[in-house]
């Protein structure tokens, strides 16, 4: 996120779109489940999307189609089956490398971060990366020989090898020390912020330049135009107290519930949050896929279904195709926007001149902002920072691939894939909702002894109040009152 935010106040949008190439930013989820998260976003993007025929639809319907001055349709679409909540994706193009951030938080070796790369590109993204080390922090390559378990591994079994890139970690032929669970918190195992300010602004240069590549060993001066991250920069310390303190803080909940009030102005009814907080220390596990936890959905004449193939939408002004993210996820969607949408206010024919970015309290206040045109077809939206800022973040649905939503049924209904089309990359991971009925009561296991004990209690005290209640009969006989 700081290397985002670094690229978007450094460079303008006017010299990223001059780049050979362009730097795209994701964060996936669901990866210790057979990589769920980059599978799911890197299968569409690269084996290719297909869409049933007449079902690629406008994702809301109560609006008219939003062109800009040049006939840019700003319109979002959607899929009705196979569900996708946002067809952006469909216009990346070809993936040329991926850099990814593992476990750089907690290095192995002080001062030492490590590259290791698969050299598909003839060894020019190491290379790059490796030359941004500084006085204080060296980027060595990795010895292991081999890439990590990371969304890059999806990146080149999907392509054959045929496209990589680097992983930028804290370790070299082995992770950290220890076992990384949800029992760890920055409290008891505390993150290097100085290494995690280096590894934002290493990742911000190392994009840059690979982006600005001719192929002949030419590139952007990454490193005069990006100043090096202060590791007690107040954006840096506030979001990071956030994702490894307090889950539940100020700034996640500023962005989420702006993201929230901007999805009403989008699809014309309030869907409220996912899973509403983090927690403390923050907890980063995944949930049952439904939802109220990420599964996208068809709205259609007030029913809501997982998937559809009907001819009915459209019909209603209130139909919509949309995702009710988590908490977390609104967050950071906001956060993205906030950092990268802010690149078109600069003027890029007088460098020092900037355009003041206005002041909104709803979406609904940037309709008549003119520094979020461009050829790419920007919309404006209101930011946590209450400023007009450029729509740049997008949500992909990540699914186990084994199954799908089952059409025209409710949420929560899958079907599982054809034989033929599973890879077999992971096991299927489901987790049923049960009836609240179904169930095991369990009982605390003792032995032999324990039960004879109450047995004989049990006996003692029938015995004791069968006296009692003779006796009382009696006294009530004698004192002629039964």
């Amino acid at each position: 996120l700081m290397a985002a935010k670094l690229i978007g106040e450094s460079v303008s949008d006017a010299t990223l779109d001059s780049l050979n190439k362009k730097i795209m930013f994701a964060v996936f989820q669901a990866e210790t489940y057979g990589f769920m998260g980059s599978r799911a976003f890197l299968k569409d993007v690269i084996l290719g999307f297909e869409c049933d025929d007449g079902l690629q639809v406008p994702a809301t319907t109560g609006k008219k189609t939003n062109n800009d001055d040049d006939g840019t349709n700003k319109q979002k679409m959607a899929c009705l089956n196979p569900l996708r909540y946002d067809m952006d994706f469909a216009q990346l193009g070809d993936i040329d490398s991926m850099i990814v951030v593992d476990q750089v938080g907690i290095p192995t070796t002080d001062g030492t971060l490590y590259a290791h790369a698969d050299n598909a590109d003839g060894g020019t993204l190491s290379n790059i990366i490796t030359a941004l080390s500084s006085d204080d922090w060296t980027i060595a390559q990795g010895s292991a020989g081999s890439i990590p378990p990371t969304p890059l591994s999806t990146l080149i079994k999907l392509t054959d090898g045929a496209t990589g890139g680097v992983v930028l970690a804290g370790y070299d032929d082995a992770f950290g020390e220890g076992y990384l669970s949800h029992l760890d918190s920055n409290a008891t195992r505390p993150v290097d912020m100085q290494a995690i300010a280096f590894a934002a602004t290493a990742l911000a240069r190392a994009a840059l330049m690979a982006a600005s590549s001719d192929g002949d060993g030419n590139y952007y001066d990454a490193v005069s135009v990006i100043g090096a991250l202060d590791p007690e920069d107040e954006d840096l310390m506030e979001l990071a107290d956030c994702l490894l303190v307090d889950g539940s803080c100020d700034l996640l909940v500023k962005y989420g519930n702006m993201e929230r009030r901007n999805q009403v102005k989008e699809v014309g009814f309030d869907l409220g949050f996912g899973p509403a907080y983090l927690g403390t220390p923050p907890n980063y596990y995944t949930n049952v896929y439904n939802i109220q936890n990420g599964q996208g959905f068809a709205k259609v004449g007030g029913r809501i279904y997982g998937s559809y193939t009907g001819e009915k939408y459209g019909n209603s002004d209130t139909d919509a195709v949309t995702v009710i993210p988590s908490f977390l996820e609104m967050g950071i969607h906001g956060l993205l926007n906030d950092y990268l949408g802010r690149g078109s206010a600069n003027n890029d024919a007088d460098e020092d001149e900037e355009v003041e970015l206005k002041s909104c309290s709803q979406t609904g206040d940037c309709s008549d902002i003119s520094y979020c045109s461009s050829p790419n077809g920007d919309t404006a939206v209101c930011s946590g920072t209450k400023v007009c800022v450029c729509s740049r973040a997008r949500y992909h649905l990540a699914l186990d691939e084994a199954i799908y939503p089952a059409p025209n049924n409710t949420t929560s209904y899958f079907l599982v894939v054809d034989e033929d089309d599973d890879e077999g990359v992971s096991a299927m991971y489901s987790e049923p909702n049960w009836f609240n009925e179904v169930g095991v009561e369990l009982y605390r296991d003792t032995d032999k002894g324990s039960g004879n004990w109450m047995l004989a209690f049990g006996f003692v005290a029938a015995a004791g109040w069968v006296g009692l209640t003779i006796w009382t009969k009696r006294k009530l006989v004698d004192a002629k009152l039964y």
